[in-house]
């Protein structure tokens, strides 16, 4: 892919925490600026955890973005959503607007972990 001129391109690595949830998605996405990037995370069979959600800027610790417990969440930073699935077997991350600043590990784990 070939950023146009005036746009960057951001870089997305996905993981998940060790042991709780398996992550169905491309060890890394790239998105231009301004792109809607979508991350999906399988959580198995769970019964009453808070699926939460992640990211890791370079030389930083875990940052928290947004937890729930059933249906759509909104996130403010990075602008977007957490749906959760009816289920509860997976859950999807949904970044809006990509920005350059959002280039991260983005994890996805079961209860709130950090």
């Amino acid at each position: 892919m070939v950023p146009m001129l005036g746009s960057a391109l951001v870089m997305i690595f996905v993981s998940s925490a060790p042991g709780r949830a398996e992550i169905r998605q491309p060890g890394s996405a790239e998105a231009l600026e301004g792109a809607e990037l979508n991350f999906t995370c399988s959580h198995g069979s769970i019964t009453t955890e808070t699926i939460a959600w992640y990211r890791q800027l370079p030389t930083r610790g875990p940052q928290f973005i947004v937890s729930g417990y059933q249906g759509i969440v909104n996130s403010m930073d990075p602008e977007g959503a957490l749906y959760i699935h009816q289920d509860r077997k997976s859950s999807t991350l949904a970044l809006r607007r990509v920005r350059l600043a959002d280039s991260a590990v983005y994890y996805c784990a079961l209860r709130d972990t950090v």
